[in-house]
């Protein structure tokens, strides 16, 4: 029988239709594969620096020592690097304060960049080493930092899309950090909630995907989507900032697993994933992945409540058993 379940802390309401459940082969999408992008032309490919922005930081290995500095104008970039901290080219929000016009309007005031991960076109997070997932993982926790110290900046969203279909506009491996001066509704709905007793209920559950020394992985309760899975730190910790170098690490790790879980069950499909962080108020930080898998039709727009053709405790399973 379909089920009506709740989510922990909100009045979200989702429907899991066990009756019409897919297996994971119903997501695989016949046609015609995306082209692969020229990579003459890929503004974020190693040796093609000059198409892009000045870095505000351009991560490198010097004598095995990770260093970082941003590109100096009107002097050479450097060719040879790890990761890089661009300006987006199409912002949504602007490097200034807040001009505040009323309590229904103010400027987009913010911060948008682009993280390039790797030099390597290829090198998805899904198919990175331990090193490079951790290196991808202490930039997200710089780069938090740095921005953090702007005194209007309010929320700061790092994520990343995976494929056309999930908003990637180009295939090279990157991913988006935008800061804006407000806390967004539904991070406030979480502030408070003592995520400790979610994460203990869920690792002895059917939910339960993957756990390890730091953290725990699984496939939410009243999941809105079909293989959305969240993946948290053990110790409560509101921001990256305040984890150590060893759990931050591992959580790193067991996203790369998961994210190698969806790709190896669902045929590579396109996703999202970003961070669920707060900088001053009490919320347990925690990343969410979202398999891009269908649409959002009438429905769900109408009323706010969506249908998961898959129940959690099916995809967690699945999930589980894949062979990494």
């Amino acid at each position: 029988m379909n089920e009506l379940r709740r989510d922990y802390f909100t009045d979200r309401r989702v429907i899991v239709a066990t009756e019409r459940a897919k297996r994971p082969t119903d997501f695989v999408r016949p046609g015609t594969p995306e082209q692969p992008q020229n990579l003459e032309s890929c503004p974020f490919c190693e040796g093609h620096e000059h198409l892009t922005p000045p870095s505000k930081a351009t991560y490198f290995f010097e004598n095995d020592i990770l260093k970082h500095e941003p590109d100096v104008e009107g002097q050479a970039r450097r060719s040879s690097w790890a990761a890089r901290i661009i300006p987006n080219l199409f912002p949504a929000t602007q490097a200034r304060p807040p001009e505040v016009h009323s309590d229904q309007l103010m400027t987009a005031s913010g911060v948008h960049e682009v993280l390039v991960e790797s030099p390597d076109h290829y090198k998805q997070p899904q198919a990175m080493s331990d090193d490079e997932i951790k290196l991808l993982f202490k930039v997200y926790r710089d780069r938090f930092e740095d921005i953090s110290k702007l005194p209007y900046i309010k929320y700061i969203s790092e994520f990343r899309n995976y494929g056309k279909d999930a908003g990637a506009s180009l295939a090279h491996p990157h991913s988006q950090i935008i800061a804006v001066p407000v806390v967004p509704r539904v991070i406030k709905e979480q502030y408070g909630f003592d995520y400790s007793e979610v994460i203990a209920r869920e690792e002895h559950s059917a939910r339960l995907v993957q756990a390890s020394k730091h953290a725990v992985a699984f496939t939410p309760y009243a999941s809105a989507y079909s293989y959305e899975t969240w993946i948290f730190p053990r110790r409560h910790c509101k921001n990256i900032l305040e984890l150590t170098d060893e759990e931050r690490d591992d959580l790193a790790v067991v996203t790369r697993d998961l994210l190698k879980r969806v790709k190896a069950l669902l045929a590579d499909p396109p996703y999202n994933y970003g961070f669920i962080q707060s900088l001053s108020d009490p919320l347990h930080m925690h990343l969410r992945i979202y398999p891009k898998l269908g649409i959002e039709a009438g429905f769900e727009l109408n009323t706010g409540i969506n249908i998961n053709s898959v129940p959690p405790e099916e995809a967690a399973k699945s999930l589980h058993d894949v062979t990494l």
